[in-house]
């Protein structure tokens, strides 16, 4: 049955009045061309990262996967420098995906923070594992007592993958137990999908997690000779103290 006259209307007089006082629909967003440091080969390259995890392909990411697509180019990016990101890209903090323009500002942003991970993560695995001739070779077991005490430490489980993948690329040695960590760093960031599908983010283990743990560990070292240099002229004096008291020794 059509509606009644009456009712549609009314109803045709609502929706104009409110047409009226809502105004023209808002402007589609106007999406920011990309930073103009960027190659078409660089382009491609971050777009085909893009689409890898968008298996929706509805052009938007959820946030949880950025850390993992900043790995595969190279970077080993900490917590807080993510979620830096998230509030310099995003529009506020009930967003919970990305798009693809913010994708590339992320990656720009990143750039220009630098990333020395590599060479200051192998400085700081060369001083916790004690490499003071820094010769790039180690103790493997000795360098994973240390990763499983000092800063935000490693679990058995975590550690796993570390001997599987050095074994593999022959930076660890099982019949003498010596570890090539500078080869095995090298290799974990040239991302040879061979070897492992995302290069290995040494589970928690960035440039200034470990120099924070060199720098922990080198400071409680010093305490501890401090100590021992304490303990040691303490009981040189007490047992100066018996000689005097014994006449063995002038007193002061």
């Amino acid at each position: 049955m059509p509606p009644k006259k009456g009712k549609d209307a009314k109803g045709g007089k609502a929706a104009a009045a409110k047409a009226a006082t809502s105004g023209p629909p808002p402007k589609p967003k106007k999406i920011p061309p990309p930073p103009a440091c960027f190659t078409t080969e660089d382009l491609a390259r971050y777009k085909e990262i893009f689409r890898a995890h968008d298996e929706e392909g509805t052009e938007k990411l959820p946030l949880s996967v950025i850390p993992i697509m900043l790995r595969k180019l190279g970077f080993n990016p900490k917590g807080e420098e993510v979620q830096q990101l998230f509030v310099m890209f995003l529009e506020d903090d009930l967003v919970d995906t990305v798009e693809y323009h913010e994708w590339l500002f992320m990656i720009e942003a990143k750039l220009g923070w630098g990333d020395d991970f590599e060479v200051a993560v192998t400085k700081a695995m060369g001083d916790l594992a004690h490499d003071d001739e820094e010769t790039g070779i180690c103790d493997l077991e000795f360098l994973k007592e240390q990763l499983f005490n000092w800063g935000e430490t490693l679990q058995e489980a975590e550690f796993v993958d570390w001997v599987r993948l050095a074994i593999k690329d022959k930076t660890y040695n099982v019949e003498d137990g010596t570890f090539n960590y500078v080869k095995f760093i090298e290799n974990m960031n040239a991302k040879d999908e061979r070897m492992v599908k995302e290069p290995i983010n040494f589970f928690k283990l960035d440039q200034k997690t470990l120099a924070a743990m060199a720098m922990a560990k080198a400071q409680e070292e010093r305490e501890e000779q401090e100590r021992k240099e304490a303990e040691r002229k303490a009981k040189e004096e007490a047992k100066r103290q018996k000689m005097i008291l014994a006449g063995l020794l002038p007193p002061d």
